[in-house]
């Protein structure tokens, strides 16, 4: 099997449109593969996914309401919308590396295993990290199934510039997460 990977010199929401083509390339040649799964926080991103990948089942995750602020959820209403108006899922929930894991780090400065998991994945860079994380919450939320492959979507900061094939997990079962594929990604991160 022969696999195209395609770099970026370095991470940027600038390569948003493009990672789509790629994952588009990769889509039209297998078109069995049935999920993409992409990460947004204000939903510029996941409105485009929606809208790029309609012919698929497209499940659009966002940071987890209080993110940043307490009870405050990033995602734009009239992105909300335009992502649903193409019949894409939004999944809103906990961060799978976060969550607990995250609020003892940031009270009591102490480092937990799931936190060091995450820091492990972004020495592949910030959005394979976030590809591994939204791959599981899809699965938990029931959304994607874990015995088929997926596109993940994701990046670092904002917009989009990684795509893996992935076999999801719930994160109950992570050790058994499969990275199968990486589509594209930056070099510098």
């Amino acid at each position: 099997m022969k696999i195209e990977t395609v770099y970026f010199e370095e991470a940027s929401p600038e390569h948003t449109e493009r990672v789509l083509e790629v994952v588009r390339r990769y889509l039209d040649k297998h078109p069995d593969m049935e999920h993409v799964v992409v990460a947004t926080t204000e939903g510029h991103t996941g409105a485009l996914a929606a809208r790029e990948f309609a012919d698929r089942r497209v499940v659009v995750v966002t940071h987890q309401t209080g993110f940043i602020a307490p009870n405050f959820n990033e995602l734009d209403e009239e992105q909300r919308k335009a992502i649903e108006e193409q019949g894409a899922k939004i999944l809103t929930a906990t961060h799978a590396f976060a969550g607990i894991a995250r609020s003892f780090r940031k009270e009591l400065g102490t480092w937990t295993p799931t936190e060091l998991m995450a820091v492990a994945f972004r020495t592949f860079g910030q959005g394979t990290k976030v590809c591994a994380e939204i791959a599981m919450m899809a699965a938990d939320a029931g959304l994607v199934p874990v015995d088929r492959d997926v596109v993940c979507i994701g990046g670092t900061g904002r917009g989009a510039d990684t795509a893996w094939v992935v076999r999801p997990v719930n994160t109950s079962a992570f050790p058994s997460l499969k990275m199968k594929l990486c589509l594209c990604k930056p070099l510098e991160f």
